[in-house]
């Protein structure tokens, strides 16, 4: 039987040589194949350089010679985004590209075991042998493989050649519905929501601090510490937003006023400002936990019938927040920054709580959007007294 055995794998293996000396094949790889679609499309899952894939992939772009393309031109920004992370940060690269090999076009697999049957959703292991003649159409992932391009042709990063990235080929398809797939994962995939990029973003900085600047850009630097200022207000419970912040991941509560997200937002413009940002963030943490203690003396019905005022509402928030860096300026004329000295600044803007209401307030408070939420912010700033500089 053993030996039976033996000369049945031989005339497979030496059938599967004859058919690829006949067409000769670009590269041989091990590979897992499943099917899909009731056994109608193969999937091979596999890892490749990007030489070989360089040499054997194409994209199908839309150009006025070719209206019948659907890929986007590559951007040279991500070209060059891709490279800085292959060469200065993680430079690890683990989501699959999706390449399509087009009807009637095919690959060739040597299954490992002679049981040629996939149908039964278990994955089977062999060699995956594709033949020069066979275009891999990229589906998903061309700034990944052409950024790798990059980095080997325009910044001369050599490791870039043999760089794998694992690979997910479909066959059985043509370019329609190649074209489907592309549509799909390119309209229905929901990134990540905004305000658990603020937790990644607190989390690397707090591990990392200011080197997530050169990683991921100042925007994102002033992001991860109005993240932690957000949470020092949440989270403090004398403060005016105690338990009033909706997090995602965290229970709901009825007494919630803000999503994370909106207060992150409006506390980026007051981290821009050169003192602020020179304060340590313990110092710049009780100013402004001070600040809100002012602003819910000065207005304090607002804060009472939360829900009939906007003080503690996106424009609220994003117009004191504006004003901040200008009320910490005014403090330091006399070093005193506490919340009785924020208080008798904000008296002398003139503004009483009824601005602030939802119905009956200021006709900049009652509107939304973000020019609204501005002119709202340079309407306190301009109400504040002025600034007095030393004699020179």
């Amino acid at each position: 039987m053993a030996n039976n055995g033996n000369r049945i794998i031989s005339r497979v293996v030496g059938a599967f040589k004859e058919a690829f000396n006949r067409n000769p094949v670009a590269f041989k790889v091990q590979a897992l194949r499943f099917q899909q679609k009731e056994g109608r499309v193969n999937l091979y899952l596999t890892v490749l350089p990007v030489s070989q894939l360089l040499q054997q992939c194409r994209v199908d772009y839309f150009r006025e010679d070719n209206p019948r393309g659907y890929q986007r031109p590559l951007a040279k920004v991500r070209l060059k985004q891709i490279s800085a992370f292959i060469q200065h940060e993680e430079g690890i690269l683990p989501i699959s590209i999706l390449l399509c090999i087009r009807q009637p076009h095919r690959a060739e697999f040597h299954p490992e075991t002679l049981v040629d049957k996939v149908n039964d959703g278990v994955p089977q292991p062999g060699v995956l042998a594709i033949s020069q003649s066979v275009t891999l159409w990229v589906v998903d992932g061309q700034h990944r493989l052409y950024g790798l391009e990059y980095a080997l042709t325009k910044d001369s990063v050599e490791r870039a050649k043999d760089y794998f990235l694992p690979v997910t080929i479909v066959e059985g398809i043509d370019s329609y519905e190649e074209m489907r797939h592309f549509h799909i994962i390119n309209t229905r995939h929901k990134g990540v929501p905004t305000d658990m990029v603020d937790r990644h973003l607190l989390r690397m900085w707090e591990l990392e601090g200011a080197a997530i600047l050169g990683k991921e850009g100042e925007r994102s630097y002033l992001r991860a510490r109005a993240a932690k200022l957000c949470d020092l207000l949440r989270n403090t419970p004398d403060s005016p937003w105690f338990q009033k912040v909706k997090v995602a991941g965290h229970k709901a509560l009825p007494n919630q006023l803000l999503g994370q997200h909106t207060m992150v937002a409006s506390l980026e413009s007051a981290l821009k400002d050169a003192f602020i940002k020179r304060l340590s963030d313990e110092d710049v943490g009780k100013i402004l936990l001070n600040y809100w203690y002012a602003i819910r003396e000065r207005w304090p019905t607002a804060f009472l019938e939360p829900r009939d005022y906007k003080i503690q509402k996106a424009v609220g928030v994003y117009a004191l927040h504006m004003t901040f860096p200008d009320v910490v300026q005014l403090c330091r004329e006399t070093n005193n920054f506490s919340s009785h000295r924020i208080y008798e600044i904000l008296g002398e803007t003139g503004i009483k709580t009824e601005f602030w209401h939802a119905s009956s307030g200021h006709p900049l408070v009652k509107e939304s959007g973000l020019k609204y939420m501005r002119a709202a912010g340079e309407y306190l700033r301009e109400r504040l007294p002025t600034l007095v500089l030393p004699r020179l």
